[in-house]
């Protein structure tokens, strides 16, 4: 894994004050390339061909590349190359990445088969071409000002050249609504991230960005009609196939192995078709978020070579302080602190690449919200619009804390405001919407003093799609990308480790979207074709258990740290520099909080992390 940059200037010096910047991400190397059209710059992960051969940026005639990521299958499109004439000098797959773009142009990418972000800039057409993988995997920002283009692996490379940046309300808006940033927005308004499937081309001082491939493609067409055994068979040849091309390195691969379906999978496969496989856990002292004892059980099934380590609240403080440091906007997902602890593990044991377990929820239907959302949505959405928009607007005028007085049940305020808006929800995706904030609409409009803005479409739904369908794909475009695929690449990149996820691999999704949907959900039953594949690797007692999630005890470790982190935080002063919180309705907040009267503190934590944020940033 690497870092890249770019500037649309002859500017060496910045180049390199961008590269400092994000140099956890490639410690091993660093190089800069410089003409009068484009200046780029990669800091390298040294993982295929150690030699200097693998050295970037890569030049090859009038094309010159810098890349983050791998495109696993470079061997067979190394082979295809070479009986059309090439010659290659290295064993990396950037250099079959740049010779098959110079043979087949913007079709090359097609062949890709990985996790990709790179440009290319082409000397001779004086153009600048910048790559981001189908799903995600590999992050891409980029400023676009009066013709002036700069681009790299994380937010904090730009800013290094392009300091005090005006925030964008849209993107302020996305992080406390759902603790994140997504789409193509950023916590600045002239910063955008390149979406997932997309490349962008720049020339003449303009850019068009345009997508070149979506999940949606495949939800549209037939879904396949194969016997139940059939679907199972073609899967699990898919998931070896995936799994085995993420072993490419030459150096240590381990796996993260939580004990759940997904990460008990990847593990199973690859021991039995791989062979000699280190995986990794974490154990909490609290049994109510410890899986450990689950993923102990799985590894001595399996003959893993297995790490297991109970991790202390103390480790875990050293990470909550340093959190804005990781994650370079603001981020308000905790998990991301174990995913830091458990990266720290991997690197401690030697091994520089992991296999990570994510996009089986998004892309078999994973998540116990989907029912639950679907069948609270059948209820709620069933009745006209006009009544339900009436009832809400009543339940408005009534009030919350009207109703909070009367009838004295505990937070009823916030659940009275809750079904209010549900009720006024206009389709599918703003009911979903609504119930995977974080902070709900009326909270957001004390908090900034706005209502939130509109944002793109990204509800699939239709008379074949199931609803519960329409969720995943939001999730898998939203939350997985902009979440947990930001999460997991930042945490494993500050440790200076490569991050990799096999059930992303793209032909994987394009199967799981032609399933009928019963081969995702059945009778209660989550993710019913992966465990069917499992089945044939476990007992089935090690996989029907309860899920529990990745996360940490966060506000039973620290109540103390967080209390006094708010209160340091959480001053007239502080929140009234900040420029966009309103100070007396965080206050009047906190004041609940130290009062013990209900709140939701997972709102504070949120405001929390971006006073940190902001304050690391100025």
């Amino acid at each position: 894994m690497c870092g890249i940059v770019g500037y649309s200037q002859n500017h060496p010096q910045a180049i390199q004050e961008m590269l400092q910047s994000i140099r956890h991400r490639g410690p091993d190397d660093l190089g800069i390339y410089c003409d009068e059209g484009f200046s780029l710059g990669h800091t390298r992960l040294s993982i295929l061909d150690l030699s200097h051969a693998g050295h970037q940026p890569m030049e090859f005639e009038h094309l010159v590349i810098v890349f983050n990521g791998e495109v696993y299958n470079f061997r067979a499109i190394q082979k295809e190359l070479l009986g059309l004439g090439y010659t290659f000098f290295s064993d990396s797959d950037t250099e079959v990445i740049l010779k098959a773009m110079h043979c087949w142009g913007e079709k090359a990418v097609d062949k890709f088969i990985g996790m990709f972000a790179f440009a290319l800039w082409d000397k001779r057409k004086e153009e600048l071409l910048l790559y981001r993988d189908r799903v995600g995997v590999k992050p891409l920002y980029y400023y676009f000002e009066g013709g002036e283009l700069l681009f790299a692996s994380e937010l904090r490379a730009i800013t290094a050249i392009k300091p005090n940046l005006a925030l964008s309300q849209a993107g302020l808006y996305e992080y406390f609504q759902f603790g994140y940033t997504s789409s193509n927005l950023s916590i600045h308004q002239a910063i955008h991230k390149l979406p997932a499937g997309h490349y962008l081309r720049f020339k003449a001082g303009k850019i068009e960005v345009k997508p070149y491939w979506s999940i949606h493609t495949f939800l549209e067409m037939p879904l396949f009609e194969k016997s139940e055994e059939e679907l199972i068979d073609e899967l699990e040849e898919l998931l070896v196939d995936a799994f085995k091309l993420r072993m490419v390195a030459d150096v240590p691969v381990g796996v993260f192995l939580s004990g759940g379906i997904d990460s008990s999978l990847v593990a199973a496969i690859l021991q039995k078709h791989h062979g000699h496989i280190h995986t990794f856990t974490i154990g909490f002292e609290n049994p109510r978020y410890n899986e450990a004892l689950y993923a102990k059980g799985v590894a001595e099934h399996l003959g893993t070579e297995h790490t297991e380590r109970i991790l202390s609240a103390e480790e875990a403080r050293e990470i909550l302080y340093r959190f804005p440091e990781v994650y370079d906007e603001p981020f308000g997902d905790s998990s991301g602190i174990p995913t830091l602890l458990v990266s720290k593990v991997a690197k401690e044991s030697g091994v520089k690449v992991v296999l990570s377990a994510d996009g089986g929820d998004e892309i078999f239907c994973g998540y116990e919200r989907y029912p639950i959302a679907h069948s609270l949505s059948r209820k709620i959405l069933s009745l006209p619009y006009p009544l339900r928009a009436f009832a809400g607007r009543a339940m408005e005028s009534f009030g919350a804390k009207r109703a909070g007085y009367l009838f004295k049940v505990r937070n009823l305020e916030h659940k009275f405001n809750q079904l209010s808006e549900m009720l006024r929800a206009k389709d599918l995706e703003e009911f979903y919407e609504l119930l995977v904030h974080n902070s709900k609409n009326y909270e957001i409009k004390e908090l900034l003093g706005e209502t939130f803005p509109p944002k793109s479409r990204a509800f699939k739904v239709g008379e074949r799609i199931h609803p519960m369908q329409g969720m995943m794909s939001w999730d898998y475009e939203r939350y997985m990308v902009d979440d947990i695929l930001v999460k997991v690449d930042r945490a494993t990149m500050f440790h200076s480790i490569e991050g990799r996820e096999p059930l992303l691999d793209h032909r994987i999704a394009e199967f799981a979207a032609r399933l009928p949907f019963n081969m995702k959900f059945r009778e209660g039953k989550t993710k019913y074709i992966l465990r069917k594949v499992l089945e044939r690797y476990l007992p089935k007692e090690m996989i029907e258990r309860p899920k529990m999630g990745f996360g940490i005890p966060m506000f039973e470790w620290f109540s103390q740290d967080l209390r006094s982190l708010f209160e340091t935080h959480f001053t007239p002063e502080r929140l009234k520099s900040s420029g966009v919180l309103n100070p007396s309705y965080v206050l009047r907040e906190l004041g609940k909080l130290q009062r013990g009267e209900p709140v939701n503190v997972n709102k504070l934590w949120l405001i929390l992390v971006f006073l940190m944020w902001q304050e690391k940033a100025r």
